[in-house]
């Protein structure tokens, strides 16, 4: 198998920036710009960004039937059915409880891709799932969030995030075109997000323009729209150079960074139950590599 170092630097970078939407998503709500027409803008933005990067170096996307399954697989699991929960759930469930929702990514990760065949059953990898879940809970239990009397119905509709994603992430191995690079596929992928988001936005908020909403919408719209940008890019060289399971461990990344995050920009206080997370965090990943090294996914 491939070294694993550049994917391990790769998911650490993802789950970094990734983390960092989060602070992005407050300024943008502060600033009263409406929440469908930030995520079109975004996406947008990202997909436009790419395209440059793409026609500079040559690689731009190719629009045959093969490639647009693809796109639009990613773009409907992998980025718009989240979106679209997180959107729903966010006054109807306590933050801790989405972000296990999020936490239960790569479970649903390994299990359907062993479920399809890409992946075999290993001990240390199912060992760094769980721990790297453990850390999860570490930050959500001492919190008081778990509680969530009278909620049951969201917390089912919310799981729709692990499935969806979970999905994104172990067929995206089999879809995966071998010959496109990853520009293409991360431009190909955001233009077609953008494509299916504009009329949901048109119904949902109606399209406003971000610039009229003063500079605080314009910078948190164009952060997140470089983070879209990094995070596809980690995305599909992760999966090309390693797994689906190897990208779905940036899960456990986003949300310690996502803390660490608020602490940095809002002076959040983070506990010691947050710095222990880290540490197991890092655990995780490290039981990943090593299950990675000792067998390579099956091939269908």
């Amino acid at each position: 198998m491939k070294t694993l170092l550049i994917p391990s630097l790769l998911v650490v970078l993802g789950g970094i920036i990734f983390g960092s939407i989060f602070a992005a998503n407050i300024y943008s709500l502060e600033s009263g710009l409406p929440y469908f027409s930030y995520v079109f803008w975004q996406v947008f933005l990202g997909s436009i960004i790419l395209l440059l990067i793409c026609f500079f170096t040559g690689s731009l996307p190719r629009f045959n039937w093969q490639n647009i399954k693809v796109f639009t697989f990613t773009a409907v699991l992998g980025m718009l059915s989240p979106l679209i929960v997180f959107n729903v759930t966010a006054d109807k469930l306590p933050p801790g409880v989405i972000t296990l929702s999020v936490a239960l990514i790569p479970a649903s990760t390994y299990v359907m891709s062993l479920l399809i065949k890409t992946d075999r059953l290993r001990l240390v990898s199912i060992l760094g799932v769980v721990i790297g879940f453990g850390s999860v809970l570490l930050i959500v239990i001492p919190s008081g969030s778990l509680p969530i009397s009278g909620a049951e119905v969201w917390v089912i509709f919310s799981l729709l995030v692990p499935i969806a994603c979970g999905a994104n992430n172990a067929f995206i191995v089999l879809l995966r075109p071998p010959d496109v690079e990853t520009f293409g596929l991360a431009a190909g992928t955001m233009l077609v997000a953008s494509i299916i988001l504009f009329p949901v936005t048109l119904a949902q908020d109606g399209l406003y323009f971000f610039g009229n909403f003063g500079w605080q919408a314009i910078g948190s719209t164009i952060w997140a729209s470089l983070v879209w940008v990094i995070v596809y890019m980690c995305f599909f060289e992760i999966v090309k150079r390693t797994s689906g399971l190897f990208y779905a461990q940036i899960n456990y990344v986003i949300v310690a960074a996502g803390l660490i995050w608020s602490w940095i920009i809002f002076s959040d206080s983070l506990s010691i139950w947050v710095w222990g997370a880290v540490i197991l965090l890092f655990t995780s990943l490290a039981l990943i590599n090593i299950g990675a090294k000792k067998a390579k996914p099956k091939k269908p």
